[in-house]
């Protein structure tokens, strides 16, 4: 489960949000992202220690990006 950075030549697209929070998601431990459940996830993230409040509210965007990308799928299939 681990993201990749696409590779781009423009600089405003390595600002991307995408860009920006693949290295936090990768250095998440196996743990968090292989959770059963979105709630399970939410306990397991919440239990994650953290080495700075700045990573915590990285962290929260990845899980509204993983959110919305669980719905955007859903309403796919």
């Amino acid at each position: 489960m681990k993201l990749y950075k696409e590779q781009c030549s423009i600089d405003a697209r390595h600002q991307f949000f995408t860009n920006r929070i693949v290295d936090i998601w990768n250095s998440l431990p196996a743990a968090v992202v292989f959770s059963p459940s979105v709630a399970v996830f939410k306990r397991n993230l919440a239990n994650f220690r953290f080495n700075s409040f700045f990573t915590l509210l990285i962290i929260i965007c990845v899980y509204v990006c993983l959110y919305i990308l669980c719905r955007v799928f859903y309403t796919v299939m």
